[in-house]
């Protein structure tokens, strides 16, 4: 039976990738491109820590039909009644969302009208439907407008085969809070990267594996150490310890040590609750380092080789992945010796796209089970489309999953 919604990312595979390592391939199917369904309520869903899913809902109803009618009939029955919770006062504000429809922005525009009036006749103060010139409402202005608070609403229709899910967003990603997390940290380094916070949400994520529902009493997080080997300015580390995980992180350069120290000493200075238990940071290199103590769970970006802004040529690009591959090769080994058997780990490694869509993969990857490790496989998504890149990057990021044998 589903619970709840989640609204999918710009890389919807990776948002779904994500909350079935997190809630088990049995909570969670694909609904469409960007709507993930869940058997769990939203409140048992720890939303704060997703990066690859824009909005929570809860499911107000299942209308066996697509019919738009009958929609628009059940979604008056559903407003009107006092289970549609208004504040008692003050400006409301209503948007709606429609996915999987072939309905016009006018025709979806006309049906927030008609609820706008249900709504006035219940409300006391002011009632406001939020303008969208497509079908779907862009997280921006679900956020801006509050719609995911007491003071508003967005409802969304979802196509679901023969049904149709009419849901209520209770919770929209922080874009205020990934700003600061992204461009408000002290030190940033375009030559090693930047991670967006998001990405590296999802790659702890996957590292993570299934978690306790947020109504569990308790939290294994607290008890767990993420290690970062490849850390840069410490983006991983920073959102390892927002979720409450103890950090390690270790780089080749002392420089990016102290870049990722800064930045998780200024993140200590906001108003974000960390961990009392001080993080973990030291020079090292991630082929023969041994790391100390044993980090339960790693996950990080490892080294991407050079940037390349345009395909480069061929002997280039070969010289470049037998580079990578080599270093790689060497950390993969160095750490399997160190790490207890069904640790689990999380690797954002290069792929390099030679032509739209088509990319040329790391040779290692079809000689991870030699070195020791087994590549997780998810049932909702294909391990393969784990690639999170942008249509004109040429070096992508593959998200390895793996566990030690």
């Amino acid at each position: 039976m589903t619970h709840s919604i989640c609204i999918l990312g710009r890389q919807p595979e990776l948002g779904l990738a994500e909350l079935e390592s997190l809630y088990g391939a049995t909570t969670v199917s694909h609904v469409s491109n960007q709507v993930a369904e869940l058997s769990l309520p939203a409140q048992e869903i720890q939303f704060a820590r997703l990066g690859g899913s824009t909005r929570l809902a809860s499911v107000l109803a299942v209308v066996p039909a697509t019919d738009w009618k009958l929609i628009e009939k059940q979604l008056t029955k559903l407003i009107r009644s006092t289970g549609f919770v208004l504040p008692t006062s003050g400006k409301f504000h209503l948007g709606l969302s429609a996915y999987g429809f072939q309905v016009s922005p006018p025709k979806l525009t006309a049906l927030g009208l008609t609820l706008k009036k249900v709504l006035k006749s219940r409300h006391d103060g002011s009632v406001r439907l939020v303008p969208s010139s497509g079908a779907e409402l862009s997280t921006a202005q679900v956020y801006h407008n509050h719609l995911a608070d007491e003071h508003g609403a967005e409802l969304l229709l979802i196509a679901a085969g023969n049904k149709t899910i009419i849901a209520r967003t209770v919770a929209v990603q922080d874009i205020d809070s990934y700003t600061l997390r992204d461009r408000g940290r002290p030190k940033r380094d375009a030559r090693v990267g930047m991670l967006p916070p998001k990405l590296a949400q999802i790659i702890i994520n996957l590292a993570a594996g299934q978690i306790k529902s947020s109504h569990e009493p308790g939290t294994t997080n607290h008890e767990k150490t993420i290690l970062d080997p490849f850390c840069g300015t410490g983006v991983v580390l920073q959102e390892a310890l927002l979720m409450g995980y103890d950090v390690y992180g270790t780089d080749l350069e002392p420089r990016m040590v102290e870049y990722s120290r800064a930045n998780l000493d200024w993140l200590a200075t906001t108003n974000y609750t960390l961990p009392t238990t001080p993080y973990h940071l030291e020079a090292g290199d991630a082929t023969t380092h041994h790391w100390q103590p044993t980090p339960d769970l790693v996950a990080g970006e490892t080294y991407l080789g050079r940037p390349f802004t345009e395909v480069p040529a061929r002997e280039v690009l070969e010289q470049t992945v037998s580079d990578v591959n080599a270093i790689l090769t060497k950390f993969l080994h160095n750490l399997h010796a160190q790490l207890a058997p069904g640790a689990r780990l999380c690797l954002a490694v290069p792929a390099w796209q030679t032509t739209p869509y088509q990319f040329r993969h790391l040779p290692l990857i079809d000689q991870i089970s030699e070195m020791g490790y087994n590549r997780v496989e998810f049932e909702r998504v294909p391990s393969s489309h784990l690639l999170y890149y942008r249509e004109d990057q040429i070096v992508a990021r593959e998200l390895l999953v793996l566990t030690v044998k």
